[in-house]
């Protein structure tokens, strides 16, 4: 708790300089919003377990507060919340919980940008939100504990940038990603601190041709493990066919170390790839990219493999959905299992319409698939896979402005085929209402 309490001073004096010009603004009273959120839970596997399952009715109550005085040159948007966990059963998992999501910008007008992102939560979900996993576009996996304790994360990331065209601008990066978990009986922590600088270009010499750089380092603390230090250096030159069609080709070089000599996790990753981005329409736009990776370890053998990404989105008044598959690899280290390098196949898919103003219907599914390296030189199996399967379907309904009702139903499925496949395997189906008023 002593270094959110070191981030969140930072947050508020930046959020502070950033909202000055319309804060004292007439109709600043206007742009607050209270609201009070109540939300109904049932989960018939509370821990993600194989056998000896935990179900539950639990209710969350949480007033908070949205502001937003946001307009094209500054502002600042902010949704902040804090209640309470109430089981029905299992009363000793009760805890207090916590969402803050700020976004502020600051236009100087004198090509210089400001721009700050901040998201904390307070949670015992053993499946942490994807926003909170997510370090790079495409490089994720959705980390899921199978044992219930609190924990927080705070993920702070502030950029300057000094823009010398339409599309043309230099600037700095930087993300401080703090995770800290309560100690449970018999389990090590997992505890980190993220520490990421990039730099970043892009450059686009006239109206086809562009180019961008990027360069990040990254210092990763671990709890009872040792530190990281890893470097990415990437490029792209992208192709503009036409208004709606641009091409890129792109390469990238990884180096991820830990300061202990000798440490036999270190390893290098080369990349290269040609995609290519189309828009339809003013709603509608899809993507395509493919490449291929090598992965050389410090010691075992070479892993080398195809990445690729296709998604196609629609964003229409009536009916929205996304349709997406990826593939490649992944670097999971600051998630709550710090996995590290794994191979990884996704295709997800949602789709949401509105029946009219008020009313909505949604559904979503998804499979996952990774691989990675067994941790004991014992394990006869070669590799350890994991499949994830998803699936859900909710309603909302918003009778007046200012009350909204959502219910929501998922389920997923984990099936492991590795030695510890009773301990990592679980079915769970979970079913949330929630009611939201907001003045």
């Amino acid at each position: 708790m002593m270094a959110l309490k070191q981030v969140i001073p930072v947050v508020l004096v930046f959020s502070c300089i950033l909202a000055t010009p319309c804060v004292y603004a007439a109709d600043t009273l206007q742009q607050i919003h209270p609201y009070i959120s109540v939300k109904g839970e049932y989960s018939d596997n509370l821990d993600l377990t194989y056998e000896n399952k935990k179900h539950d009715f639990y209710t969350t109550v949480a007033p908070g507060l949205k502001f937003s005085n946001m307009d094209a040159q500054s502002g600042l948007d902010l949704d902040a919340s804090a209640g309470y966990v109430f089981y029905s059963e299992y009363d000793d998992f009760n805890y207090v919980t916590g969402n803050v999501n700020l976004n502020a910008k600051y236009l100087t007008g004198s090509h210089f940008n400001f721009y700050l992102k901040n998201a904390f939560i307070r949670s015992d979900d053993p499946r942490e939100r994807e926003y909170f996993t997510t370090t790079a576009d495409n490089k994720f996996v959705l980390a899921t504990e199978t044992q219930r304790n609190t924990y927080m994360r705070n993920v702070v990331e502030p950029t300057i940038e000094y823009q010398f065209g339409p599309e043309s601008r230099i600037g700095l990066k930087y993300r401080n990603n703090l995770y800290r978990a309560e100690d449970v009986e018999d389990v090590e922590g997992n505890d980190s601190i993220e520490n990421y600088a990039n730099a970043f270009l892009t450059a686009w010499f006239n109206k086809q041709h562009g180019l961008s750089l990027d360069y990040g380092y990254t210092n990763g603390y671990f709890e009872g493990d040792p530190d990281l230090n890893g470097q990415r250096v990437g490029g792209a030159y992208m192709l503009r066919f036409t208004p709606r069609a641009t091409a890129s080709l792109k390469g990238a070089y990884t180096k991820q170390t830990f300061t202990e000599e000798d440490d036999l996790r270190d390893y290098e990753i080369y990349e290269t790839s040609l995609g290519i981005a189309y828009l339809f329409s003013p709603t509608l736009t899809a993507s395509l990219e493919a490449g291929y990776y090598w992965m050389e370890p410090r010691t075992g053998e070479k892993q080398d493999g195809v990445t690729f990404k296709a998604d196609i989105t629609q964003l229409d008044v009536r009916t929205s959905y996304r349709l997406s598959l990826q593939g490649g690899y992944t670097q999971d280290y600051f998630t709550s299992q710090n996995l590290g390098f794994q191979k990884y196949y996704r295709a997800t898919g949602s789709v949401t319409h509105f029946l009219d103003r008020r009313l909505s219907i949604g559904c979503l599914g998804s499979v996952e698939r990774t691989e990675s390296e067994p941790v004991s030189l014992s394990v006869s199996d070669p590799e350890l896979r994991e499949t994830i399967l998803g699936a859900g379907a909710n309603v909302s309904y918003l009778p007046f402005k200012w009350l909204k009702f959502s219910l929501e139903y998922t389920y997923k499925e984990n099936n492991p085929n590795h030695y510890y496949e009773e301990s990592n395997g679980y079915k769970e189906n979970r079913a949330m209402l929630t009611v939201i008023a907001t003045y």
